[in-house]
């Protein structure tokens, strides 16, 4: 990542069958592997199986951002719907939204009060990625002064 430390989280989908799929949540630590992943959902092909979404978001997900920041830039990769009830993992990603630690993060193109609270932080700024600029885009982020992107 140009030379820059990151930390943070990320969402992953992992083949899990035949026809099944599942999302994890994991520490974002790049060039190693995840040491622990944690189920999110499950896509079976024929249904969308949430697990125990808010307790992974509040009690890892929350974890992981409350001990990220040590580095030059925390990763947020993806905020998406799945997480709209988790209340403490919200208030982990605002700390460190308002944080001086700067961040690139990944929001799911949908409307819903959680994502629309992180847009509308002043701290924060909406890059719209396409087919076009995807390959741009964080080279742009990097150079921005602000340093706060979403």
């Amino acid at each position: 990542m140009s030379g820059l430390s990151a930390d943070g989280f990320m969402t992953y989908w992992e083949q899990d069958g035949a026809n099944a799929r599942s999302l994890y949540l994991s520490s974002y630590s790049p060039g190693t592997p995840a040491v622990e992943k944690y189920l999110v959902a499950r896509n079976t092909g024929k249904d969308f199986l949430p697990a125990n979404v808010v307790d992974v978001f509040d009690v890892k997900g929350a974890a992981i951002l409350e001990g990220s920041g040590k580095t030059d830039v925390i990763v947020m990769d993806e905020l998406g719907f799945l997480e709209s009830k988790a209340i403490v993992f919200h208030e982990a990603v605002m700390r460190r939204i308002s944080g001086s630690v700067p961040v690139i993060g990944v929001i799911k193109p949908v409307r819903t009060d959680w994502l629309d609270t992180i847009r509308a932080h002043p701290g924060v700024e909406v890059h719209i990625v396409t087919i076009e600029n995807r390959d741009d885009v964080l080279k742009e982020l990097l150079d921005h002064q602000t340093g706060r992107c979403a």
